[in-house]
C-alpha cells in the first residue's frame, strides 16, 4: 500500500494488545499513577460492575479466590471494598488464597493482603489459606470471584491452581472472572484438556484481549465487560489490531450536502443472483439503496430479474442473456457512469457463471466486492487471487474463507491467517462472524463491536455486500468502507433486536434499520 497508506490512515481508539504490549502499557502508566494506586483503581472498577449483580439476585455471600500475583491483589481490593460497603443483602466476604509452598506472593498482593487483614472483623470477613490439603468448599448462593490468575498464564494450570478451578466450576455459584478467566491464555490457543474457569462474567481491564474476541473461549468467558482505569498507550507502541466501536467509525461518516442529486452519491453496479436464488439479489440490491447509494443496476438472469420490479422499482435492471444463471456482461450496454460494482450474492457456480466471474477480473481496474459464489468460483480456481485488483473486498464467512486459505487449527491460527491472506493478495478481507474481523493489506486487523446471534441467518452476508456497494459507490474507499460498513451493519441487527429479539431477525429486517443506524451515529446517542 504505497500510496493509498496515508489516504487509509486511520486512528485507533479501542486497541487490542498483547500480554507484552498491556505489560509496557502498565509500566508507562506507572510512571504517573503508582501500582498500589493502579490496583485500587481496578478493584474500584471490579466492584462498581459487581454490585448490580449482588442486588438484583439478592446474594448474600461473596466468594474471592485470589492467586499470590497481581490478580489476586485485585481480587484483595474487591473483597475489601465489598465488606467496607456492602450491598443490602451481603453478609460475608470470604477471600480464599490459592498458595503453597511454591507460591510467591507479589509486593501489591501483600500489601493488599495486610489491608485486607486489618478489617474490623465483625463476622462479616472471612480468611482462608487453599494449599491442596482439603476440599475448596465453596457455597452454592455465593457469587464467586475469580481471581487466581491474570493474563500471564502461558501453560495449563497444575496443582493447587487446577484443583481451584475445578471447584469453581464444580459449584452453582455464577462466576465473575477478573481481567480474563482462570486457565485461559490471552494470546494464544489454551488446550483443550486444560483447565479453565467457566465465568458468567469477564471484567477485562482497560483492553480488550485477543482471546476474549474468538469464538473458542465464548464458553469460558461469557459476556465480557471492558473496565476503564486511566491505563495509557505508549505514544511510540505499534498497535496492529483493534475493537471497532462507534467512537472509531463516527469520524469516518460524511455528511451529505443538501444540494447533492443521484450523481452525488454514485452509481452501483450488483451482479447477483440465479433462477433459485433470486432472493440474494433482491437483499442485496435493497440494502444498497437503502445504504444511500445514488443509483442501483442489477444484472442477474432473466428468470431473476422478474421478481424484481415488484419489490424493488428503483432498481435498474440489466438481464443477462440467459434466462437461469448469469453468464456474461455486454460492458458496452451498460451505463457510463457505474463506479462500483459488487459480484457474488445467490450466483451459483454454472460453467458460464465461472467465464463471468474471470471476465469480470480481467475487465475491471477498480477494487470489487466479492462476496458468497464468486468467493466459490476464486476458490475453485486460487490463481485469480493473484488478479484480484489492489483494494478490494472480499466478504467470507469462515467457511468460505477456509476453502479459499485453508484449514486453520484454531481461532488464533485464523486470525493470523486472515491478516497474511489481505497481506498477500493486497486486499481487504471482512471475515464474517460474531466480532467479525477486518483484515487491511498493511497488516492492520479491526474486530467489529456491534451485531448479535440474530444476524447468524440465511441472506444477512448479502445485505452486508449491498451496503458495502451503497458506501463504496458514494466514494468511500474499500478501508472506509469495509469499516464503516460492516459497523452499521451491525448496528442495524442491535437496533431490530432491542426493538424486538435477535432470534426473529430475517435477513430483509436489516435494510429496515439501516436508516435508524446511520442516524444513531451521526447523532451520538448510540453508546457502542
Amino acid at each position: 500500500m504505497p500510496d493509498e497508506q496515508k489516504r487509509y490512515k486511520y486512528t485507533m481508539h479501542t486497541p487490542i494488545l498483547t500480554v507484552p504490549q498491556i505489560r509496557e502499557s502498565e509500566q508507562f502508566t506507572m510512571q504517573s499513577i503508582p501500582s498500589i494506586e493502579l490496583m485500587e483503581r481496578a478493584g474500584t472498577a471490579c466492584v462498581q460492575a459487581i454490585r448490580p449483580l449482588l442486588d438484583r439476585n439478592a446474594i448474600s455471600q461473596v466468594f474471592v479466590i485470589c492467586g499470590t500475583g497481581n490478580n489476586g491483589g485485585d481480587g484483595l481490593v474487591i473483597a475489601r471494598q465489598l465488606a467496607l460497603e456492602p450491598t443490602a443483602s451481603l453478609e460475608t466476604v470470604t477471600v480464599a488464597v490459592c498458595q503453597d509452598a511454591n507460591s510467591r506472593r507479589s509486593p501489591e498482593f501483600q500489601e493488599n493482603f495486610s489491608r485486607w487483614e486489618k478489617l474490623v472483623d465483625t463476622g462479616r470477613t472471612r480468611t482462608l489459606i487453599f494449599d491442596g490439603t482439603d476440599a475448596l468448599e465453596i457455597p452454592g448462593d455465593a457469587l464467586i470471584v475469580d481471581a487466581l490468575f491474570g493474563i500471564g498464564l502461558h501453560r495449563p494450570a497444575a496443582g493447587i491452581h487446577a484443583l481451584a478451578i475445578q471447584a469453581i466450576n464444580a459449584s452453582d455459584a455464577p462466576v465473575v472472572a477478573i481481567d480474563i478467566p482462570s486457565g485461559l491464555f490471552a494470546d494464544q490457543h489454551t488446550p483443550v484438556e486444560s483447565d479453565v474457569v467457566i465465568a458468567d462474567l469477564t471484567l477485562s481491564i482497560q483492553f480488550q484481549k485477543l482471546a476474549l474476541l474468538l469464538p473458542e473461549a465464548y464458553p469460558f468467558c461469557g459476556d465480557v465487560q471492558v473496565l476503564d482505569i486511566g491505563m495509557e498507550v505508549p505514544p511510540t507502541m505499534k498497535i496492529t489490531r483493534e475493537y471497532l466501536t462507534a467512537e472509531g467509525v463516527r469520524p469516518l461518516l460524511r455528511r451529505r450536502s443538501p444540494y447533492a442529486h443521484k450523481g452525488t452519491f454514485g452509481h452501483g453496479l450488483l451482479i447477483a443472483g440465479s433462477a433459485p436464488m433470486p432472493g440474494a439479489a433482491i437483499l442485496a440490491a435493497t440494502a444498497a439503496l437503502r445504504g444511500g447509494i445514488g443509483k442501483l443496476t442489477l444484472h442477474t438472469p432473466a428468470a431473476a430479474a422478474q421478481h424484481v420490479p415488484g419489490r424493488l422499482p428503483e432498481a435498474i435492471l440489466h438481464p443477462d442473456a440467459e434466462e437461469q444463471h448469469a453468464s456474461r456482461i455486454d460492458w458496452n450496454t451498460l451505463p457510463a457512469n457505474i463506479n462500483a460494482i459488487a459480484i457474488g450474492p445467490g450466483l451459483g457456480t454454472h460453467p458460464k457463471t465461472v467465464t463471468l466471474v474471470k471476465n469480470v477480473l480481467d475487465e475491471v481496474q477498480a477494487p470489487l466486492i466479492l462476496d458468497a459464489d464468486a468467493l466459490n468460483i476464486l476458490a475453485d480456481n486460487k490463481t485469480r487471487l493473484a488478479f484480484l485488483p489492489p483494494h478490494s473486498i472480499l466478504t467470507p464467512h469462515f467457511a468460505e474463507f477456509e476453502r479459499l486459505a485453508g484449514h486453520a487449527a484454531d481461532d488464533f491460527q485464523r486470525v493470523e491467517m486472515a491478516r497474511n491472506f489481505a497481506q498477500r493478495y493486497n486486499i481487504v478481507l471482512v471475515l464474517k462472524g460474531h466480532h467479525t474481523l477486518i483484515s487491511l493489506p498493511d497488516g492492520t486487523q479491526f474486530f467489529n463491536s456491534t451485531g448479535n446471534s440474530g444476524m447468524a441467518t440465511a441472506g444477512s452476508g448479502d445485505t452486508l455486500t449491498g451496503l458495502l456497494l451503497a458506501l463504496m459507490a458514494q466514494g468511500y474507499n474499500p478501508v472506509e468502507s469495509a469499516l464503516l460498513g460492516t459497523y452499521l451493519h451491525g448496528l442495524a441487527g442491535d437496533l431490530y433486536a432491542e426493538e424486538n429479539a435477535p432470534q426473529s431477525l430475517i435477513a430483509s429486517d436489516l435494510p429496515q434499520y439501516f436508516g435508524k443506524a446511520f442516524r444513531y451515529l451521526e447523532s451520538n446517542d448510540y453508546p457502542k
